[in-house]
């Protein structure tokens, strides 16, 4: 049974974990991040091919996570890629964490 936290507000009870409009919006962000993510994955993919850097190319394929250790390491040359990917990572929290909440 999902976890549910509700409100009163005016003798009305407002469910406001299992709410329509909290799941939307859930959804939209869930988006946002995934997208922030793939698309600071592939600029950090290319500037790592840029400067020759192979092996963290390679690693970045292999590992997604390994992109956001290479752009804090190589601030200098990564810091737009590591921007996109850092909030992508970030908008991704929430999300996440409901639906691991939910899914207990």
């Amino acid at each position: 049974m999902p976890a549910r936290i509700t409100i009163k507000l005016r003798n009305k009870t407002v469910l406001l974990l299992t709410s329509p409009w909290l799941i939307g919006l859930l959804v939209i962000v869930f988006s946002i991040g995934v997208a922030l993510c793939f698309v600071g994955l592939m600029v950090s993919l290319m500037t790592a091919l840029g400067h020759k850097n192979w092996l963290w190319a390679a690693g970045m394929l292999a590992v997604f996570p390994l992109a956001a250790v290479y752009c804090l390491r190589r601030w200098q040359i990564a810091a737009w890629p590591g921007k996109m990917l850092l909030s992508g990572m970030g908008l991704l929290v929430l999300p996440v964490s409901y639906f691991l909440i939910m899914i207990k």
